[in-house]
């Protein structure tokens, strides 16, 4: 398979856009229930609390499945472009990464920063946690989730760049360290201490709260179980039997941890810090599966899972932009909106979330991201 084949693979495999799309509703969903809950709505008391549970409330653990996502992909597309993690271009990976990562970033300071600046109801506050110089500044050296950590939320729409800081710090030192890891085991070693070392930090009982979930310690091992995925993939295509069970265990693992929560309770899962980790090993199993058997990304084109689609395409966009439809929407819901719609408020602000991100996908993000990529790099 030449690059391009496997880059079309890695980036527009059906399933992969619905497993990032329907982590990028989750966390919609989430920011919507915790202004507006759903289950103030007649429809929302009708529904267990185990579906409540996973349609509402399991806006971390996507994070988590984008992280353990964004590691297959990224290693995917690295050895595919270099041959091997080992050759990659340091200066090539990075710009990529700008390229990728900047355009929609900046214009997210930008807006955000002029909004506080403004006073506009929603995203500012008389005695913000941290001035607006200092809230950048951790911005933009990926430090806001230890901000905080330390100092509480910030206003507006802050909060959601904790993940980015951790992934592209990860991303900092990921080629680095691949250059230099010999032999190749010694790399594959470090990425499993990540792995092993989340649990840890996410129980550590020397942090706060806000901390152990959102630390790099906490997180960064879930990307690190999404690169070795990707790794072992590439080298070892599993048989058609074996590419079913992994399918089985990985979707029965995250479905252990997302929707039967009694369960893993009393595994005490939660308790060790364990829950996230078979989460992201339930996920990588899941990516390899469906990386190695097209007949199950085939199965996901499906037309009834076409918007989980849509929204995968555009769900860095629609991570970074969702706050500023979220946030105004339940300002102006809280003052006219009734609790008998609340079902369609909540498919109308998605709705509006996932024409703004496509708006700013096609309009901004992506054609920067072109203009700023490599010459090489497709």
């Amino acid at each position: 398979m030449n690059e391009s084949n496997v880059a079309r693979t890695a980036t527009r495999n059906g399933g992969i856009d619905v497993l990032r799309g329907w982590a990028v509703l989750s966390v919609i969903l989430l920011h919507l229930n915790i202004r507006i809950p759903f289950a103030d709505s007649t429809l929302g008391r009708s529904f267990p609390m185990p579906l409540s549970r996973l349609l509402f409330w399991s806006g971390y653990w996507a994070v988590m499945v984008f992280f353990v996502v964004s590691g297959f992909l990224i290693t995917w597309m690295t050895e595919s472009r270099w041959g091997a993690l080992s050759r990659v271009d340091i200066r090539a990976f990075y710009r990529v990464r700008f390229a990728r990562i900047a355009p929609m970033l900046a214009l997210f300071v930008l807006v955000q920063s002029v909004l506080q600046l403004g006073g506009v109801s929603g995203f500012s506050d008389p005695a913000p946690a941290a001035s607006l110089v200092t809230t950048v500044f951790f911005v933009l050296t990926f430090r806001l989730n230890w901000l905080e950590a330390k100092v509480g939320y910030l206003p507006g729409a802050w909060d959601v760049l904790w993940s980015l800081c951790v992934e592209e710090l990860f991303y900092f030192g990921f080629p680095l360290l691949a250059r230099v890891a010999r032999p190749r085991f010694v790399l594959y070693a470090a990425l499993l201490g990540f792995a092993i070392a989340g649990p840890f930090a996410r129980v550590s009982k020397s942090s706060n709260e806000m901390w152990q979930d959102h630390s790099y310690l906490s997180c960064m091992g879930e990307i690190a179980i999404g690169c070795l995925a990707a790794s072992l993939a590439r080298r070892h295509v599993p048989a058609k039997l074996a590419t079913q069970l992994l399918l089985l265990v990985g979707a029965s693992s995250m479905a252990l941890v997302l929707y039967f929560r009694h369960a893993v309770k009393a595994l005490r899962l939660y308790e060790l810090g364990l829950d996230v980790t078979v989460l992201s090993c339930g996920t990588a199993a899941v990516l390899i599966a469906l990386t190695a058997n097209p007949t199950w990304a085939r199965v996901t084109e499906h037309v009834a899972l076409s918007p989980l689609r849509w929204l995968g395409r555009n769900s860095y966009e629609l991570y970074l932009s969702h706050l500023f439809v979220v946030l105004p929407a339940s300002l102006l819901w809280t003052r006219f909106g009734s609790s008998s719609f609340i079902p369609f408020f909540y498919a109308s602000v998605v709705l509006i979330c996932a024409l703004l991100a496509e708006l700013l996908a096609r309009g901004f993000s992506r054609p920067l991201n072109q203009r700023l990529r490599p010459a090489t790099s497709s």
